[in-house]
């Protein structure tokens, strides 16, 4: 399914990664924990109402983007995954602007790593929950610049890079391996061709393949739903309600039960929605991803990430990206990403 994408495209790709991220975690935000069955139909509305131009309301992001935009930089910055920066990035970013709706227990981790001057970044969440760490989402939901930024790696330096991101919040394995399997996901939709004709079966069997040499067989809940995926395509059930995804995968904030629906989302957008009638398989993205329910910000995030890295900035609806607070910012930030990973691309690194 991977293919040489033109450089043109590629940057193509990362603007609609970085833009479809902001998307997600900006326009699923209001519905965050809304009961599905009530704000399917306000859902509906709102975003036919959006795409239709009817609105002038900007719509803030949250911690999502706030970490996002930290890895990014740091990226740019140094051309590397540095630790000790991102830390101190994110910790900056949270008490410059707390009321971007950060979890509890990743601002505890943000204020030990303040208290003790980033003495040892990876401590404070690794003493988390009885010293298991977090399994939340919240590494999965900002990893979407290591994708880019090191497409030209192999998996395995990939996975180095994002587990060394992810442990200084999540030091439990499902929180780390969620972020792996969203960074492979990206990187798939990336690097995979557009204008062809896309074999959803195929890019899960792939990620599967990827994730059953990284999960430990007798607890592996990304490949467990990964198969379930495979089996909704081969099943012919790509007609599942957004309430049966919700049941079968999940819609929580742990990274088990979020990053697989994100990427049925991705899956289900490129195929029409008898509710929500709409030609733009992206938007049907995020309308499938925030009618699941639950965790809706970050799982739609997540999605509109993986949407956007596969069909490219100009397959985003303007109306929608105009919605966006910061969307300006974060798509220069997505050329600086680009120039970034273009310049290790000639160094032939990773």
């Amino acid at each position: 399914m991977a293919s040489e994408i033109p450089n043109s495209e590629l940057l193509s790709k990362f603007r609609g990664c970085m833009i479809g991220s902001l998307i997600g975690d900006c326009l699923g935000a209001p519905f965050e924990f809304d009961p599905p069955r009530t704000s399917k139909i306000v859902l509906e509305n709102h975003l036919s109402n959006l795409l239709n131009g009817g609105s002038i309301q900007i719509f803030p992001f949250t911690d999502d983007t706030c970490m996002t935009l930290s890895v990014a930089r740091s990226l740019i910055k140094y051309k590397k995954v540095n630790s000790k920066d991102l830390a101190k990035r994110f910790v900056d970013e949270y008490f410059k602007e707390p009321q971007r709706g950060y979890g509890m227990h990743v601002v505890d981790v943000f204020e030990a790593s303040k208290e003790t001057n980033f003495k040892d970044i990876f401590l404070p969440a690794k003493k988390q929950f009885s010293s298991s760490g977090s399994y939340g989402n919240g590494a999965a939901m900002r990893i979407a610049p290591i994708a880019l930024f090191g497409h030209y790696k192999t998996d395995k330096y990939l996975k180095r890079d994002v587990e060394e991101c992810s442990r200084i919040t999540h030091h439990h394995p499902n929180g780390y391996n969620g972020a792996i399997l969203q960074c492979l996901a990206v990187k798939a939709a990336l690097k995979s061709d557009s204008s062809k004709e896309f074999d959803p079966v195929d890019f899960i069997r792939q990620l599967k393949k990827k994730m059953e040499a990284i999960e430990v067989k007798d607890d592996s809940p990304f490949c467990e739903s990964l198969k379930n995926i495979e089996e909704i395509y081969l099943q012919d059930q790509e007609d599942i309600s957004a309430n049966e995804i919700a049941e079968r995968l999940g819609n929580d904030v742990s990274a088990s039960k979020s990053v697989p629906t994100a990427i049925y989302s991705f899956l289900r957008g490129m195929k029409p929605i008898s509710e929500f009638e709409c030609l733009n398989p992206f938007a049907r993205t995020i309308y499938f991803a925030i009618s699941v329910g639950g965790d809706t910000d970050t799982i739609a995030g997540m999605a509109g990430s993986i949407a956007g890295a596969y069909y490219g900035i100009g397959a985003i609806p303007t109306e929608l990206q105009e919605r966006c607070e910061f969307k300006d910012e974060v798509d220069n930030l997505a050329h600086k990403l680009y120039a970034a990973s273009q310049e290790m691309t000639s160094c032939n690194i990773g």
